[in-house]
């Protein structure tokens, strides 16, 4: 943990009421990418299989070209989702050319995580036994988050997609042999939790636990931009019954650890999500088009990146009115996404140095490695 860390909180918190109050940015940290919409799966808990086959995608080129801008130089995460990302056949060369961009034009870059469903087995471990060496030379963690609600039928059922479990598990085993290799490879779970895997829970973290992963578990966001699911309302949601369960599950032990866990338990609480968010001050998500969000899940497009240069979309009269009304919409109200809070608790600064006076030093100490928040205060 780095020294004097609450008056640097206490400086950030200042920093940020001043952005937010002016509508200005800071630095993008993070960044999401969604490279492609196509996907092999058919998610009940999502609708981007159903967008046109023909909708333009980005070039590997021209993605390169966007992550090389000079507004991204403080960037330390990048996340790469889709649809299903393997469907790419250039998904290698994008991942060398971000490696190359690490010494020059990202050199604060510390990992590169990889959304995917796991079903594209030979196609996943090819790509990664091309890339991996190259980018643990330039000092960039590869991290797998492998789409999986259920151990099993559940997951095929949920997924649309029979035998998948199987090439999930066969992926996941694949994964495990080259991080044997290359142990920079960090290798997880992503759960969303509807009606149809509330029961299935304690399974997936056994699972989790046997095969030495990490987990991300979370209940469905109903959004027009993201998953374009707003129609999926009345099958997906958890009944008060339902609701009970998820909360014995997160309060037990093993999420002592995660701040979100606390967040979550209020939400089901109250219904209301109160957790900081730094969406269009350092994190930002583009689509595959080439449109930019400050939020994956709000749909207020600042332009397209092909069009105009990301640092003028960036500072546009758009984004400074969303930056000013941050928090205080509704889809925050009830945003249950997983992990923005590592961009957002060292940025906003104020609720981490809550947390920091609320902890015993020794146990602060432990999330905040658990969190790998020491990246943003290098």
């Amino acid at each position: 943990m780095k020294p004097n860390l609450p008056l640097r909180l206490a400086a950030r918190a200042r920093r940020f009421r001043h952005l937010k109050a002016t509508g200005k940015p800071g630095r993008p940290e993070a960044l999401s990418i969604e490279i492609t919409r196509r996907c092999i799966a058919r998610c009940v808990m999502c609708n981007i299989w159903q967008t046109p086959a023909d909708l333009t995608e980005l070039t590997a080129d021209e993605w390169l070209a966007v992550l090389g801008s000079p507004v991204l130089s403080e960037l330390k995460e990048l996340d790469i989702t889709g649809g299903e990302p393997f469907l790419r056949d250039d998904l290698a060369q994008l991942l060398l050319g971000v490696g190359a961009l690490k010494a020059g034009r990202l050199p604060h870059l510390r990992s590169i995580a990889i959304t995917t469903n796991g079903f594209l087995t030979q196609k996943v471990l090819d790509v990664v036994n091309a890339i991996i060496g190259d980018l643990e030379l330039a000092g960039i963690s590869l991290v797998f988050a492998c789409g999986m609600d259920a151990v099993g039928d559940v997951h095929d059922n949920i997924r649309g997609v029979p035998g998948g479990w199987a090439r999930l598990h066969a992926t996941i085993e694949g994964l495990k042999k080259v991080r044997k290799r290359h142990p920079s490879l960090v290798i997880g779970i992503k759960t969303t939790v509807t009606r149809y895997n509330i029961d299935e829970l304690e399974q997936v973290c056994q699972y989790a636990d046997e095969q030495g992963l990490f987990t991300i578990i979370s209940p469905y966001i109903l959004t027009s931009n993201r998953y374009a699911n707003i129609d999926q309302e009345g099958l997906l949601a958890l009944s008060s019954a339902d609701r009970e369960k998820l909360k014995r599950f997160y309060d037990s032990p093993r999420f002592r650890w995660s701040y979100y866990r606390t967040e979550l338990l209020r939400f089901l609480e109250t219904g209301r999500m109160e957790k900081p968010c730094s969406a269009g001050f350092n994190y930002f998500f583009i689509r595959s088009t080439g449109e930019l969000f400050c939020c994956p899940i709000i749909n207020a497009p600042l332009g397209n990146v092909t069009e105009a240069p990301l640092a003028e979309l960036i500072r546009s009269p758009e984004a400074a009115r969303f930056r000013r009304g941050v928090c205080e919409s509704s889809e925050c109200a009830t945003c249950t996404e997983p992990g923005l809070e590592r961009y957002a608790l060292p940025f906003e600064g104020s609720h981490y140095l809550r947390l920091y006076f609320s902890m015993s030093h020794e146990d602060f100490s432990t999330l905040h490695d658990h969190l790998g928040l020491d990246k943003y205060f290098s």
